[in-house]
């Protein structure tokens, strides 16, 4: 898979590894990740990380390895 993100770094969390791209989707900088994050059925709930000139945002999810 080829994206603008490809070589850059991942958060993962839980038991499933769910994935994510630390970088804010309004700017493109680095974000801060969350400790924690919310997940229902459908995958991630809500905010879960701080940009720095964006404030709270959600990382982009690419799904579960």
């Amino acid at each position: 898979m080829t994206s603008e993100y490809e070589d850059t770094r991942r958060v993962y969390y839980g038991e499933d590894n769910a994935s994510f791209v630390p970088v804010c989707i309004k700017c493109g900088r680095f974000v801060k990740a969350d400790k924690e994050v919310m997940f229902n059925e459908m995958g991630p709930v809500g905010d879960n990380a701080i940009c720095s000139k964006c404030g709270r945002i959600q990382m982009l999810f690419e799904g579960y390895i």
